[in-house]
């Protein structure tokens, strides 16, 4: 069987998709998208945040850009463990310096944070937004 390497395409109408059924190609815009939801984003948004009680508590608002990930890290200064989730649970224990948890989402806002002891928090790290 031969494969002609040297062809010119000059349209796509269709494509198959990971099923095998007929799609659109993307188009510029939706290119575009993709390129930028897995490309470096600008700047870096940092954040220590500590609770004033310990009842759950959600973390400040911040826009995360598509394709970002949302760190939160377990603070070195910390008398006792933090528990990350959102707004009816918060399961995952920080307990100890270096522990996280990761969380794809469009607003940290979404993300509660329940500590033992009132002042102690976590550190919130995303690309961009700064």
């Amino acid at each position: 069987m031969t494969i002609e390497t040297n062809s010119k395409v000059e349209r796509l109408n269709t494509v198959q998709d990971s099923n095998g059924n007929d799609d659109y190609p993307a188009n510029e815009g939706r290119q575009k998208e993709i390129r930028d939801s897995v490309g470096n984003h600008d700047g870096l948004t940092a954040e220590e945040v500590t609770t004033g009680s310990t009842n759950p508590e959600q973390l400040p608002s911040h826009s995360v850009p598509d394709g970002v990930t949302v760190l939160v890290t377990y603070l070195p200064g910390n008398g006792s463990d933090v528990f990350v989730g959102d707004d009816t649970a918060q399961p995952i224990a920080l307990t100890q310096t270096g522990d996280t948890a990761t969380f794809e989402v469009t607003d940290t806002a979404s993300i509660y944070v329940k500590s033992q002891t009132a002042g102690d928090g976590v550190g919130l790290v995303f690309e961009g937004g700064a």
